[in-house]
């Protein structure tokens, strides 16, 4: 993931001069501040956010994001708040339920990535 889908997830704070373009190649400039998708959640209903970072190329989980899933089901465990709505015809555990959801996630995201790229090679085909 980049840095920019990041921002687009949390946020970002203004940085840099206003007369100064920001510049992809060196990383330096001004930035706009701009609320993320989940401002609502962080910051109005005060809750945590875990970000969780998953390769897209068939890697799977890092030991790093498997240790967090791992953490946040031994909290769920112990008694913390868990407001998941757990399939009812299923008994997975919050490990193999999240795990489960992510990975479809990223294989929906990279499936609308790849189709809306297909759309666009298609559109060229035909212009040309």
């Amino acid at each position: 993931p980049s840095l920019s889908c990041i921002q687009e997830n949390k946020g970002c704070k203004a940085r840099g001069q206003p007369s100064q373009p920001f510049s992809h190649k060196t990383g330096h400039g001004y930035v706009k501040a701009h609320r993320g998708f989940y401002h609502d959640a962080i910051f109005v209903k005060r809750n945590n956010f875990n970000l969780l970072l998953h390769e897209t190329f068939g890697g799977g989980f890092s030991p790093t994001a498997v240790l967090k899933l791992r953490r946040l089901a031994r909290k769920v465990a112990r008694g913390s708040v868990d407001r998941t709505a757990y399939s009812p015809k299923y008994s997975l555990s919050f490990m193999s339920h999240h795990a489960e959801r992510i990975s479809l996630s990223v294989v929906r995201g990279v499936n609308r990535a790849i189709r809306s790229h297909l759309a666009t090679l298609s559109a060229r085909l035909a212009r040309a």
